[in-house]
């Protein structure tokens, strides 16, 4: 949980960092990694919903 939440934390110094080397706005950013963080985690439950059934 810790390196999805820090992927968009504004405060974690290496994203910040890195965005604005890349010349990146963070809302451009945002955009861009909600999808993929939604499918973080949706996989993430569903690999411990199954591990657990099992």
């Amino acid at each position: 949980a810790n390196g999805l939440v820090n992927l968009i934390n504004p405060t974690f110094a290496v994203v910040i960092g890195g965005l604005a080397i890349g010349r990146v706005p963070y809302e451009r950013w945002l955009l861009f990694i909600w999808p993929l963080l939604l499918v973080l985690v949706l996989f993430i439950a569903a690999s411990l919903t199954i591990t657990a059934l099992l």
